[in-house]
């Protein structure tokens, strides 16, 4: 078995496109999701679910003792519950969390723990958002996650001798993005900056998106730095 390919996410949006074009020939690929992928094994999990981490890192362990070659983007995140935090539905803002930082650490450290016990070259794909760097009205436990995981990326990028990167996707046309554009006015001001690049046609679609991460895991000088991928950014900031 040459190449094992995990993807997290991967029943829709940039996940599922990424599924769809795996650049590795004969490339076993896997999806990690509630819901079974359009392309490749699913491996059913809810990510909000910490007993579903301990099955995926023991999955891990089982499919690699065959493997040469690993890979695994994380890929999963939930924008809801939108809106302040305070006064969100508790069970939904700690699903959230769960899935937006938690489950990118242990799955990422699950992931690079069995590569180094079957000895097995990795390369581990975090996704982050602009949100990381920019407080978000609305999008506390977002931003939060995903500024968390992009630290945590950095860091153990400096601590093991496994590829580990980090994406930024800008604007990408997913149903994430789509359930954020249909919010009413006023609840977070990210709707309508989502909204007017889609009326301007200025959404990157996730097979675009999918094809830029692609080339920069191909790509053994990529930086183990967070990097853009989706739509040029028109804006680098959000104003509330």
């Amino acid at each position: 078995m040459p190449v094992v390919v995990w993807i997290s996410g991967a029943s829709s949006g940039i996940g599922a496109a990424l599924a769809a074009s795996v650049p590795y020939d004969g490339a076993r690929v896997l999806g990690i999701s509630r819901r079974p992928p359009p392309v490749g094994e699913h491996v059913d999990a809810d990510l909000s679910d910490p007993a579903a981490w301990a099955r995926v890192a023991a999955h891990f362990e089982q499919v690699l003792s065959g493997a040469h070659t690993a890979v695994f983007l994380h890929m999963a995140g939930v924008a809801t519950p939108i809106g302040p935090a305070i006064g969100a539905d508790a069970d939904a803002y700690t699903a959230a969390v769960l899935v937006n930082c938690a489950s990118g650490l242990v799955l990422g450290k699950a992931f690079l723990d069995a590569c180094r016990t079957a000895g097995a070259e990795a390369t581990l794909v975090v996704c982050s958002s602009p949100a990381a760097a920019t407080p978000v009205y609305g999008a506390s436990h977002y931003g939060a996650g995903k500024a968390a995981l992009q630290y945590w990326a950095a860091t153990v990028a400096t601590e093991v001798d496994s590829r580990v990167l980090c994406v930024v996707p800008h604007a990408v046309d997913t149903p994430m993005v789509r359930g954020t554009i249909a919010q009413p006015p006023g609840v977070t001001p990210i709707s309508d900056h989502l909204r007017t690049a889609a009326e301007r046609g200025a959404l990157a679609t996730p097979e675009a998106t999918a094809a830029q991460i692609w080339s920069l895991v191909l790509d053994e000088t990529t930086p183990e730095t967070a990097v853009p991928v989706g739509a040029v950014p028109t804006e680098t900031r959000i104003t509330t």
